[in-house]
This record gives C-alpha cells, structure tokens and sequence, in this order.
C-alpha cells in the first residue's frame, strides 16, 4: 500500500480526487498542517467473509432444532409479526 504525505490546504482543494485514489488505489494519505502530522485517510481494511461455495457445508453444520424449539421458534416469529404496525399511508407523512 503506497503512502503519499500531503497538506490539509491540498486535501480541501482536491477532496475528491483524493478519496478515489485511497479507495481505487489503496493509497493511505498522512495529512500534515504545518511541520505536525494531524490525520490519516486510508482505505478500510478488507473485509473477508466466508466463501459463499461452503455456504451449504455451514449450514449443514449448524445445529438441529428439536421439534418442541422448531415450534417455539415459529411461534415466536407469528407474536413477533403481530407487534409489527403497519401505516397504511406509508407516503402520507
């Protein structure tokens, strides 16, 4: 990841640009006022999930509701649709 040393003067002037490039090209920016080091602007690390090819090894992993939590479990899903309020006139306000 390349790291460029730049002013808060050219960060306000160039905002934009400056943001495509730590996100398109990873760059990390040390914004400087003066001779101080104030800030850094850099990309998010990488998120890594899990691989979406495993997904029905993980699932298959998972553990079994018995039939007394299956019913439960759907019991509770039918009180929790029934608190839900619905506005008839969702664009109205």
């Amino acid at each position: 990841m390349q790291t460029r040393s730049i002013t808060a003067a050219f960060l306000a002037q160039n905002f934009s640009e400056l943001l495509n490039q730590v996100r398109y090209q990873h760059v990390t920016l040390e914004v400087t006022r003066g001779n101080d080091l104030v800030a850094y602007v850099s990309p998010p690390p990488r998120v890594t999930g899990y691989p979406i090819a495993q997904l029905d090894r993980l699932i298959s992993e998972l553990p079994r509701l018995s039939d007394d939590e299956a019913a439960q479990f759907l019991a509770d899903i039918h009180e929790a649709g029934t608190m839900q309020s619905v506005d008839p006139d969702a664009w109205g306000s």
